[in-house]
C-alpha cells in the first residue's frame, strides 16, 4: 500500500516532544521479552500456557500483562516507551505508526519458517493477511511488513442448542427461515422459570445501549451476498467513477454503489426495529451485561456474539461455565441462492514490535512460535473457541472439536468464503473513524428501535451518503 502523506511533518512533530522514561523493564536479559495483551474476550489464559510452553522450549522467559488501557497509552508507549517487545490489540492504526517509524520492519520473519515445520510464516497465515500487513513506513516509496494479523473472526447469531432441540426448532439457513422462527418462538410462550408472570422467553437478547454493533456481523454479510464480493472489494478502495478517492464519497451513494448495503440494513430492520416481540424488552437501551445474563438465564434463545462469545457468556455464571450447550450459527443467508460468506470480525486487530523494543530478535522468534500448531491449538482451547490469523487446516485440533462451540467457529471459518472490510486506502487509513461502512460511525440499529419511522431504510441512506458527501473534502485533506 502506499500512502500518499506529509510524512515528514509527523516526523518532525514527533521529534520535538520531550522524551522520556516508562517506568517498565529497562534491564532485560537477551533471554526475556515483555508483552502487552489488550484485556478484550480472549481473557489471559491462553497467554500464560503459550508463555509457559514458549520458555520450557526454547529457555527464554515470556513476561506478560494483560491491559485495557493499553490504546489510551499506546503512542507515547512507541514514542517514548521500551516497556514492550510485543503489542497484541484491536484499534491499532499501525500504518500511521508505521509512516512514523515506530514499528519494527517484519519482512524477515514472513519469509521464516514457522516452528516446527518447514512452513513460511508468509505461507501459513489466513487469505488477506499478507495485504493487511504490509505497507509504506518512514521511508517513501517502500513497503515492509509492519504487524502479524492477531484473530481471524466470525461473528453472528450464538444460539442455545439445548433449548433448540428440546422445542423442535430447527437452526434456520435464510434469512426467512429466521423471520419464521423468531414468529415462532414468540408464538410459544415459553416460561422462562423466572417465576413472573408473562415472563417467555423471547428470540433474541441484544444489547442497544454499548453493543449495537453486534448486528454489523449479521448485516455485513447479507451485504456481501447481496452485493457481491467484487462490489464489496470495490467500495473497500474508497475511489469514484474518475479513479480518485477525492470523489470517493460516490461509494455511499444508495441508489448504485451503497444500494445493498441499504437492502441489507432494511433486511435487520424488519426483522428487529418494527417488531420489538423478537427482542428482550427494551433491548435497544440495554447494556451488554443485561443482554448476556437474558441469554444465560434462558431468557432469549439466541444472541448476536462474535468469536468470543463464549468466553464472555460464561463469565456471567458462577461456576465459569454454562449448563447448556451453545453455538454459533451459520449466518441464515440473504435468500437461498447466497453463496456462504463469513465477515472476518476483528481481522484488523493486530501484534506489533515497537522500534525502540529492546529485545526484538526474541520478540520476532516468539512470533513464529505463536504460528505453530501447538501454539495455534493452545489459543482455540484457552480462548474458549477463537481462533489465531493462521491457517488450521493442518492443526489437529483433536478433543477441541467436541466443544460444540469451537466446532461451531471452525464450521464458520471453513465452510464459508471470508471477507474482510479492512482497508487499507489512505481515506480509511488517516480517517479511520470516519469512513465505511457506518459513516462517522453513526449506528442506526438503536436509533431505529426508538424511532422507526425517523430511521427508515430510505432516510437512513440519503443520510449516510449526505454526511459522506458533505465531509468528504475535509477528510481528504487529512491525506494530502
Amino acid at each position: 500500500m502506499k500512502i500518499n502523506k506529509i510524512k515528514t511533518l509527523l516526523v518532525a512533530f514527533s521529534a520535538i516532544l520531550t522524551v522520556v522514561g516508562c517506568g517498565g523493564p529497562t534491564n532485560k536479559g537477551d533471554k526475556e521479552i515483555a508483552v502487552c495483551v489488550y484485556d478484550g474476550g480472549y481473557g489471559t489464559e491462553w497467554i500464560e500456557q503459550i508463555a509457559e510452553d514458549y520458555e520450557a522450549e526454547t529457555g527464554i522467559k515470556v513476561n506478560w500483562e494483560s491491559d485495557d488501557t493499553i490504546l489510551d497509552r499506546l503512542e507515547d508507549q512507541l514514542k517514548n516507551g521500551g516497556e514492550y517487545d510485543i503489542i497484541m490489540s484491536h484499534d491499532i492504526n499501525w500504518q500511521n505508526y508505521a509512516a512514523l517509524g515506530y514499528l519494527e520492519n517484519l519482512d524477515d520473519i514472513y519469509d521464516s519458517n514457522i516452528y516446527g515445520g518447514n512452513v513460511k510464516l508468509k505461507d501459513r497465515v489466513v487469505n488477506g493477511a499478507l495485504e493487511m500487513s504490509k505497507c509504506e513506513g518512514d521511508v517513501e516509496g517502500e513497503e515492509h511488513y509492519y504487524k502479524v494479523c492477531y484473530t481471524q473472526g466470525a461473528g453472528g447469531l450464538i444460539y442455545n442448542i439445548d433449548m433448540f432441540k428440546e422445542n423442535n426448532w430447527n437452526v434456520p439457513t435464510t434469512y426467512d427461515e429466521l423471520v419464521t422462527l423468531c414468529q415462532t418462538i414468540v408464538n410459544a410462550e415459553i416460561d422462562t422459570g423466572s417465576g413472573i408472570r408473562g415472563d417467555v422467553v423471547k428470540p433474541i437478547a441484544w444489547a442497544g445501549n454499548d453493543r449495537q454493533y453486534y448486528w454489523d456481523y449479521l448485516v455485513f454479510e447479507w451485504w456481501a451476498q447481496l452485493a457481491g464480493l467484487d462490489k464489496i472489494n470495490t467500495i473497500r478502495q474508497y475511489k469514484g467513477a474518475d479513479g480518485k478517492i477525492e470523489s470517493g464519497y460516490e461509494m455511499y451513494n444508495p441508489e448504485t454503489n451503497y444500494k445493498e448495503f441499504i437492502q441489507a440494513y432494511e433486511m435487520w430492520y424488519n426483522l428487529i426495529a418494527v417488531k420489538p416481540e423478537y427482542s428482550i424488552e427494551n433491548a435497544y437501551a440495554q447494556n451488554l451485561a443485561q443482554a448476556k445474563s437474558a441469554f444465560v438465564n434462558g431468557q432469549a434463545a439466541m444472541i448476536p456474539y462474535a468469536q468470543w462469545g463464549k468466553y464472555e457468556l460464561e463469565q456471567v455464571t458462577d461456576s465459569g461455565k454454562l449448563d447448556f450447550n451453545i453455538g454459533m450459527m451459520m449466518t441464515p443467508k440473504a435468500n437461498a441462492n447466497a453463496k456462504a460468506l463469513n465477515y472476518m470480525v476483528g481481522f484488523g486487530d493486530s501484534m506489533i514490535i515497537p522500534s525502540n523494543a529492546i529485545a526484538k530478535d526474541e520478540a520476532k522468534d516468539f512470533l513464529l512460535y505463536m504460528a505453530s500448531d501447538k501454539a495455534c491449538k493452545t489459543f482455540v482451547d484457552k480462548s474458549h473457541g477463537s481462533f489465531l490469523a493462521f491457517d488450521y487446516s493442518n492443526v489437529d485440533l483433536g478433543d477441541s472439536m467436541n466443544d460444540t462451540y469451537t466446532k461451531s467457529i471452525y464450521d464458520k471459518l471453513t465452510k464459508s468464503t471470508d471477507f474482510t472490510l479492512a482497508s487499507n486506502s489512505p481515506i480509511a487509513v488517516w480517517t479511520t473513524n470516519c469512513v465505511m461502512p457506518w459513516v462517522s460511525n453513526e449506528y442506526y440499529y438503536a436509533k431505529a428501535c426508538k424511532d422507526n419511522l425517523k430511521n427508515t431504510p430510505e432516510l437512513v441512506g440519503k443520510a449516510i451518503f449526505k454526511t459522506a458527501s458533505d465531509n468528504w473534502p475535509v477528510w481528504c485533506r487529512a491525506v494530502r
